[in-house]
């Protein structure tokens, strides 16, 4: 059977995108964005794009015509965004209206892929209609991206998705990329301890995603996480002691108020619960246990 629809991934060489666009090939054309770091995925076209470069933009979104349109462009480094406001905010929210506004003739379902830090992180356990109050760079650009795509685009889905857990695309390494080469040299890691999110799979985002295309769902904010909320420190150690490694070269950092005083502070909590999201789509939850099985297959893959 011919593929006939298309779907264009902004920030496709980036974790997100790459792991959609393999996901997606099979069933959709698929056209992915970069900027600066080409990546090769066979079955997918991939195309250089400067998102502040409205002409260029408007060209490529006018030869593709795309049905959908997912936004995964931008980092979810909370650091580098509280260094870089001004481009965090260009990424998530500027770029989004120009890709939003050159596309809107088309009339894609747009899917802008958001996080956890639209929150506070004081309660944790947050649901899709609960009041966003971000206090982060990162956040605040999120939510200037929300709030375009749900004033202005005529089909959207917004996913909010806690951190996910998989291999990086050989550009970028991933987290876990970083903590299995240390812990496989040996070599001691200092991991945070200072929030607490519900961690999951990649893969389950994918499913999610193939669901929202195949639907007529619209105009949603969906959150996507896991059951098990623990911190990035909890995570590492149960991540090297299910794959063999010694959990006690993962040291934790704590997390201090860098006054004179340098007191410890409070643990944020930016956990999402997606029950409507499971319920909705009619999709089962990964538990933390399957999301390491589903990472050892593929490293067994590669190796």
């Amino acid at each position: 059977m011919a593929i006939t629809k298309a779907v264009l991934i902004v920030g496709g060489s980036g974790f997100v995108g790459t792991h959609l666009a393999i996901h997606l090939r099979e069933r959709y054309k698929v056209f992915a964005t970069y900027n600066e770091n080409p990546v090769r995925i066979p079955g997918v076209t991939l195309l250089p794009v400067n998102l502040g470069n409205r002409n260029h933009l408007k060209r490529v979104v006018y030869t593709i015509r795309p049905e959908a349109v997912i936004y995964a462009a931008g980092s979810n480094d909370v650091d580098w965004a509280e260094a870089n406001p001004r481009e965090a905010e260009s990424l998530h929210t500027s770029g989004a209206a120009s890709v939003s506004n050159v596309a809107e003739i088309f009339q894609p379902k747009f899917i802008y892929l958001s996080n956890c830090y639209p929150f506070d992180g004081t309660r944790g356990n947050y649901h899709e209609g609960d009041t966003v109050l971000p206090v982060t760079a990162l956040g605040k650009a999120k939510v200037g991206g929300e709030n375009y795509i749900r004033g202005k685009a005529l089909s959207y889905v917004i996913i909010r998705s806690s951190p996910l857990l998989a291999r990086g695309n050989g550009i970028h390494l991933s987290f876990l990329d970083r903590l299995r080469m240390k812990l496989a040299a040996r070599e001691r890691i200092e991991v945070a301890e200072s929030e607490l999110h519900s961690f999951a799979a990649i893969d389950g985002l994918l499913e999610m995603i193939d669901r929202v295309l195949d639907s007529g769902l619209r105009n949603k904010t969906l959150h996507y996480g896991g059951r098990t909320k623990l911190s990035l420190y909890e995570l590492s150690r149960l991540f090297a002691g299910r794959f063999g490694y010694d959990p006690e070269l993962i040291l934790a950092k704590k997390h201090t108020s860098g006054t004179t005083s340098n007191y410890e502070l409070p643990r944020l909590d930016y956990s999402l619960n997606s029950t409507q999201t499971y319920e909705m789509l009619k999709i089962e939850p990964l538990l933390l246990e399957q999301s390491f099985d589903l990472i050892e297959k593929k490293l067994v893959a590669r190796a």
